[in-house]
């Protein structure tokens, strides 16, 4: 008795529990055998969505990780470690478990366990079999993440780990780092400047990836100067440097783990793509860059469907533009997916005749080419919707027993499609339904095609014709404004214009007055003024709202303000005297000049208008009424475009 009590005493002391919350990590062990088992807590069905599920990343506390779900992990080395578990709750819309640090003290080891690495540590490497990153869960604003770095020790030499972290594109940061684990005497550099120091190379490998990995291998040579060039260009584009030294070691492979906070504040456009790059430059030899595509989400959804750079420029747009679309997918049933259906619905814009298939995975023939019609592909269009279909595929699903690479049970279809005609100014968005063999289909997000926000310079010319008796005379006015570009819905629009005035003015008056020659007044009859009138007038319109009827018609009120800018008038004022020196009815004349002071003679003129053209972007001609009532209202008529 007194031995099973004993038996029972060492079990339990050879088992931890550290639980946070409702979550726990529970560790059995063995001398240096190790088993863990996490209790997370319940995932809530989204109601539509498919059956939650977790994936798992143990970071095991010595430079080895795993992704099973309840891994077993045999230590080399006696000492004090800090395993860590990374959960995400896939279609659960509940946080994401918080990780969960758990002590593990080996102090005595059983050479006799033969230590292994994971299925995940055996895979890691598909780009180029040197250096790679990988994440374990897409971007999520609000949210936390891990990213990973592996190289290959097959060369007995130190060297350096660059990340190059925050895109400048995207203005804000994207990313705050939370710290870094590493491993095998690697530790942060900490010169800033690290970068300019790096050793001069002749070769650099280009490689870049995603989840999962593309069945071609998407790089890059450079050599000689030309890679520097690249590295350096490639640094431009970036806020944030951090540098590791690393140190040779006997393990086959290496890793190191950054910890990733999302910012809130990250673009949330769901069709971008962030990259973070790495660089892995060995003391001696060829230099290894890979960049990681790392797509936007807005929950931890791995059936989605992207738009490529779905910020679009519409002044370079052309008519028949191609588009990239990539379609991600993920089987979480318990079982393989041997048939998958992706019913593509796009928009109407686009051309699902013209598609043309770029990429896939799993990656298999067309169907035509395969006799049986089995373990291939085939893709069925109509006008505006498309069906891509694996048939006779196998895919393991994330519930599968023995499926610890949750890589694997992924796929993707990635394809071109042509526009039927130039866009419009305005969002466009398709989506997907994902059937795995005879299940109720999976729903993407909406693909959301959205256009870079612009502005339109116009400039205008046209004659104004006055309507009112004391207006200023007809004359030529020209024009510039802004508004935004090729707009669908109601905008407002600025413009200042010029118009050069000259006119003359004659008043006579036949009552008699007295006018002053040489400082003595005289009495005269009557009294011609002739005035010349030479004017700059300046219009501001600061408030105009326009709205496009059509792509043919537009329409527009608002309210223009004149004042004078600059002018003279020349006044010539004729005299006939009564008596001068003697002489009766005696002729006299003078001449003055008088400068229009600036910014004076307001006039406040409501107008309404309407254009006829391309009045998106391009040539249109228009016609404006201003009023300024009884006696100041205009006509004008003009041509102007929009640029």
């Amino acid at each position: 008795m007194k031995k099973i009590l004993l038996h029972i005493f060492l079990l339990f002391s050879f088992v931890q529990t550290f639980a946070q919350g409702d979550t726990s990590v529970r560790v059995v062990q063995k001398e240096n055998k190790v088993s863990f088992k996490a209790n997370l807590p319940a995932l809530t069905q989204i109601p539509g969505a498919p059956k939650p599920f977790y994936t798992y990343l143990w970071d095991f506390g010595d430079g080895h990780f795993s992704t099973a779900e309840n891994p077993e992990h045999i230590y080399d080395k006696v000492g004090d470690y800090e395993a860590i578990l990374y959960a995400v709750n896939n279609y659960d819309d509940g946080k994401k478990p918080g990780r969960k640090p758990t002590k593990v003290g080996i102090k005595q080891v059983n050479k006799t366990y033969l230590a292994a690495t994971s299925p995940a540590e055996n895979n890691f490497f598909k780009a180029n079999g040197h250096f790679e990153l990988k994440y374990n869960c897409m971007a999520k604003p609000g949210d936390t993440m891990l990213l990973m770095a592996g190289w290959k020790n097959e060369m007995a030499v130190n060297g350096k780990i660059y990340l190059f972290i925050n895109e400048k594109q995207f203005g804000q940061n994207s990313f705050d780092t939370a710290g870094f684990r590493l491993y095998h005497e690697a530790a942060m550099a900490n010169d800033k400047n690290a970068i300019a120091s790096v050793r001069s190379f002749d070769n650099l490998l280009l490689t870049s990836s995603g989840s999962p990995s593309s069945h071609f291998k998407e790089e890059k040579k450079f050599a000689g100067a030309e890679s520097k060039t690249f590295l350096m260009n490639t640094l431009k584009a970036y806020n944030n440097v951090f540098a590791v030294d690393v140190k040779h070691a006997e393990e086959q492979s290496q890793f190191l783990f950054a910890n990733l906070y999302v910012t809130p504040g990250m673009i949330k456009d769901t069709n971008a793509t962030i990259v973070i790059t790495g660089l892995f430059v060995p003391d001696t030899g060829d230099v290894y860059m890979h960049q990681l595509n790392i797509p936007i989400v807005t929950s931890h959804d791995p059936n989605k469907m992207n738009l490529k750079s779905g910020r679009l420029s519409y002044r370079t747009l052309k008519k028949n533009k191609a588009l990239t679309y990539k379609i991600r997918f993920q089987n979480n049933g318990e079982g393989p997916a041997r048939k998958i259906l992706l019913d593509i619905s796009l928009p109407s814009a686009m051309d699902a005749k013209t598609i043309q298939i770029k990429d896939m995975s799993p990656y298999c023939l067309p169907c035509d080419s395969v006799p049986s019609r089995t373990g291939c592909w085939e893709l069925i269009t109509t006008n505006d919707s498309a069906a891509f279909v694996f048939n006779g595929i196998y895919l393991p699903g994330t519930n599968q027993q023995g499926v610890e690479d949750k890589d694997s049970t992924k796929g993707f279809v990635e394809f071109d499609v042509q526009t039927k005609k130039k866009l419009d100014n305005l969002p466009f968005k398709g989506r997907t339904a994902i059937y795995f063999d005879k299940n109720e289909p999976v729903i993407t997000n909406f693909a959301t095609g959205r256009f870079k926000p612009g502005f339109s310079p116009i400039v205008m010319a046209g004659y104004e014709l006055n309507l009112g008796k004391f207006g200023n005379n007809d004359g030529i006015t020209v024009g510039a404004g802004i508004a935004r570009l090729a707009p669908h819905k109601p905008y407002f629009q600025f413009e200042l214009f010029f118009k050069s005035i000259s006119y003359n003015t004659s008043v006579t008056s036949n009552e008699p007055g007295l006018v002053r020659i040489d400082q003595k007044d005289y009495d005269y009859r009557t009294r011609t003024t002739r005035s010349t009138n030479a004017l700059l007038r300046l219009g501001i319109v600061p408030l105009h709202v326009r709205h496009n009827l059509n792509d043919i018609f537009s329409v527009g009120v608002g309210l223009r303000v004149d004042t004078d800018l600059s002018g003279t008038i020349k006044d010539a004022n004729e005299y006939v005297l009564f008596n001068f020196n003697g002489q009766a009815s005696y002729p006299y004349s003078n001449l003055s000049n008088t400068k229009i002071k600036g910014f004076s003679n307001f006039d406040f003129l409501p107008f309404a208008d309407l254009q006829a053209g391309r009045v998106r972007l391009g040539p249109q001609i228009g016609t404006r009424y201003y009023y300024g009532g009884k006696n100041n209202s205009y006509l004008y008529f003009y041509a102007s475009w929009r640029l």
